[in-house]
């Protein structure tokens, strides 16, 4: 009887350290994440940010409404480019925290459930939530490529794998530099090419039939943002190639009006540099589609670019209105329209900042340390 009853204990025993193996390993693959929390933080006014310790490494951080800063990561690895999924509940970003290698990991805002979403080699950068909150655009290994929220199915998107051929013989190197995407099927991106970058607008439901890649425009630096509810693009370009023939180049920002197809764009100036001293980065449309926010840039003579100042011009184009004045990076607007946040500063001692589209209440939110990439929750 003793002898049963200690066998018993023993196969007990073994049950239990197989199931915990078993749910380890369960844990470990991105398919196999579990949230069995039934109430999650409300992020309404949540920023989240990138904080550098230095050029190759960086936390994730959130910046409170009262104006506590809560680190989301404190370690070792890289972790770069967060974005908030559509209902403010987790936030995506790229991280090399295992094996060196730049994967996709989602967090929560409030630290918790650390969850790793690809696997594979090579790396995956810029991650973008689609607006539906189901898929997530990145870059892999230089391809734009869309992954499922839950890390399950991955699929390449530009070039289509039957555009590889032609794509390949054509550029050599394939090198996105990010992707949004508006519609199911309508997907906007940044393409580096040996004479700068170039915007390519790639339409899932031709592209199977068109073998080449859907270029825009070529300029030495481009950025875009779509509409918050229609087919328009608004694009902020350095030094755009205005004529191939002459080698004209301008700089500003333009609205392109998709409605009516790729084969019939509607291309609208709404700010141009007089003299192509200047150009423009870093473009965000307003939620209510009203105004556009960019960053603009001077030439030096040495041609490097300095930033000059945040800038926001109305949909419609006209003159835009400085909102301030200094080394701006990566504007971001706040859910309701009012406010802007944003990186300002020497490289090295980047503060985040607020500050009303009519450029009152500027506000520092940091004091000290880098900061990069501050995103405003789209939480209602």
């Amino acid at each position: 009887m003793k002898v049963k009853r200690r066998e018993r204990t023993l196969i007990g025993i073994l049950f239990a350290v197989i199931l915990v193996a078993v749910l380890a390993l369960i844990r470990s693959q991105p398919w196999g994440r579990l949230d069995i929390r039934l109430l999650k933080p409300s992020t309404t006014d949540w920023i989240v940010a990138v904080q550098l310790r230095d050029p190759t490494n960086g936390d994730l951080v959130v910046i409170l409404p009262d104006g506590t800063l809560q680190k989301l990561t404190d370690d070792e690895a890289d972790d770069r480019s967060p974005d908030w999924a559509p209902d403010g509940k987790k936030i995506v970003f790229s991280s090399n925290r295992r094996d060196n290698v730049y994967q996709l990991w989602t967090i929560d805002p409030d630290g918790k459930n650390l969850s790793q979403l690809t696997i594979g080699g090579g790396a995956k950068l810029a991650p973008r939530y689609d607006r539906d909150g189901e898929h997530i655009l990145h870059v892999a290994q230089g391809l734009v490529t869309e992954i499922d929220r839950k890390g399950v199915h991955a699929s390449q998107l530009i070039p289509l794998p039957s555009q590889m051929t032609q794509v390949r013989e054509q550029y050599d190197q394939i090198a996105f530099r990010y992707a949004r995407r508006l519609e199911e099927n309508l997907i906007v991106a940044i393409q580096r090419v040996d004479d700068g970058e170039q915007l390519v607008v790639q339409d899932l439901n031709m592209a199977q039939s068109t073998f080449a890649l859907p270029v825009i425009a070529l300029a030495e630096h481009v950025d875009v943002d779509w509409a918050p509810d229609r087919l328009l693009i608004a694009m902020a370009v350095v030094h755009l190639l205005a004529n191939p023939e002459t080698g004209e180049r301008v700089g500003g920002v333009f609205r392109i009006d998709l409605t009516e197809g790729l084969q019939n764009l509607g291309v609208q100036p709404l700010w141009v540099s007089p003299d192509s001293s200047e150009g423009a980065m870093e473009v965000a449309w307003s939620p209510d589609g009203s105004r556009i926010a960019f960053v603009m840039v001077d030439r030096r003579k040495d041609g490097t670019l300095k930033r000059k100042g945040l800038y926001v011009a109305p949909e419609r184009g006209g003159v835009p209105t400085e909102i301030v004045a200094g080394e701006v990076y990566e504007p971001s607007w706040s859910r309701n329209g009012e406010s802007l946040v944003f990186s300002m500063g020497k490289e090295g001692a980047r503060q985040i900042y607020t500050v009303r589209v009519d450029g009152s209440e500027l506000k520092a939110l940091t004091e000290e340390g880098d900061y990069i990439s501050p995103c405003w929750s789209p939480a209602q």
